[in-house]
């Protein structure tokens, strides 16, 4: 079992649950955020919030899943972000988290 997780700006959250919807995951969460960077941290991502005196409003989504499944939604976030490579500065991330034990 893997923990899936996208973050998102909000503009492309319908984007993310269409992927949900594509790959079959029959139940997943998610929650709106606020993002800000500050200067003296730069994390070492593409421009995930692209000013750094305002916020943006983002989308986090999960879900757990079998490995099969998480491996096709990544695969289909890399191959939207490629697709749009430079007509956006907030690229949508999505990371897979080994799930070892649960009750």
């Amino acid at each position: 079992m893997k923990l899936l997780i996208i973050l998102s700006i909000a503009e492309f959250s319908d984007e993310v649950r269409k992927m949900m919807t594509r790959n079959n995951v029959p139940v997943y969460s998610e929650t709106e955020m606020y993002g800000f960077r500050t200067e003296k941290h730069k994390p070492d991502i593409r421009t995930w919030f692209s000013q750094p005196d305002k916020g943006i409003y983002s989308t986090l989504f999960f879900s757990f899943q079998s490995e099969e499944t998480v491996k096709k939604i990544l695969e289909e976030v890399s191959h939207y972000n490629e697709e749009y490579e430079g007509d956006r500065d907030n690229p949508i991330h999505a990371y897979q988290v080994a799930v070892e034990d649960f009750a």
